[in-house]
Parts: structure tokens; C-alpha cells; sequence
């Protein structure tokens, strides 16, 4: 098999939809090989009820909002302020900022991300491919462990249940 084809079967593996520990819907849109640089653009689709935890990594993220709305939390110098994010608007997120997503309406939501290559690795190893006409489950223990130990691979932090509770997430 040729480079060239090889390469275009991972793009075209990575424009599947994907599904990460937390149940948000991934399709990377461009890669940073597509692109020539260290940035990547990523569609992400969140259902009704699912939560993004509190979390941080050095890595900055522009999130568009294209569908439905969020609500956003970022944390600095210990204030954490929710903002809803409806159609159009952006949310830009600095490295290092603690943040957390929720959808905010009884319908999906979606975005797209601009972030870096480095997120595009993690987001690559931490999702499985997704099939629409197979249930998918809720997120044992084991991969949400398994989630963290990657996490802290990639030198980021994900807040313990406690943290998540304390501002207004809950899971299950």
C-alpha cells in the first residue's frame, strides 16, 4: 500500500464520527498533517443531558458554536463563571484554564473546536469509532480510569466527582 493511501484512509477514518468517555461525538474536520501546521479543526456534537467535566491542560481551544447551546464554565483565580453559548457564538478557552461543558437544552448541540495538534492526539487515542445503529453505553469505571491515566499522559487535569458536584455537574 502506497503513503498516499494509506494516509487517505486515516483521513477518511478520522472524519467517521468517534465517541469519547463523556459521550460527546467527535469528527475531526482537519488534521494538523492536513492542514501543515499545529492546529486542528474538530466538530463536536453533545446530546441532551451529557456533561464535559471540569478539567484543564496547557492547550488553548477556540470553541463556534453551530447548533443548539451550552453552557461554558471557566475557572480563574477561583471564580468559576457558567455562560450559556448559543448559535454563533465563540468561546475562547486559554491553556491551563479549568473549564467544563453541559448542553443546555433538551436537544443535541455542536460546535466546532479550533485547538492544537497535541488535543488532536488525545482526542484521537481516547475515542472509539462510533456506530449510530449501536446503543452506546455509558462509561464504566474502568474507562473513566482509564480516561484520567491518559489525561495525565498528556500532562492534563480532570477534576475528581467531589470538584465536579461542588459546581453544579452530575454524571449518571
Amino acid at each position: 500500500m502506497s503513503e498516499l493511501q494509506t494516509k487517505n484512509d486515516q483521513r477518511h477514518d478520522d472524519r467517521r464520527q468517534r465517541i469519547t468517555p463523556d459521550m460527546t461525538l467527535i469528527e475531526f474536520l482537519a488534521s494538523p498533517d492536513e492542514i501543515g501546521s499545529e492546529i486542528c479543526l474538530i466538530r463536536g456534537t453533545v446530546s441532551p443531558g451529557v456533561v464535559v467535566p471540569l478539567h484543564s491542560h496547557p492547550d488553548p481551544e477556540v470553541f463556534y458554536v453551530l447548533e443548539g447551546s451550552f453552557e461554558a464554565l471557566q475557572s480563574e483565580d477561583n471564580i468559576d463563571r457558567w455562560t450559556t453559548a448559543g448559535v454563533g457564538a465563540v468561546v475562547a478557552i486559554p491553556g491551563n484554564v479549568k473549564h467544563a461543558w453541559r448542553s443546555a437544552l433538551s436537544l443535541p448541540a455542536s460546535m466546532v473546536i479550533a485547538t492544537t495538534a497535541k488535543m488532536f492526539e488525545f482526542f484521537r487515542e481516547i475515542t472509539k469509532p462510533f456506530d449510530p445503529d449501536q446503543p452506546a453505553d455509558l462509561p464504566g469505571l474502568e474507562a473513566m480510569q482509564e480516561l484520567s491515566k491518559t489525561a495525565a499522559r498528556y500532562g492534563f487535569w480532570i477534576a475528581s466527582p467531589e470538584e465536579n458536584t461542588a459546581i453544579g455537574l452530575n454524571f449518571g
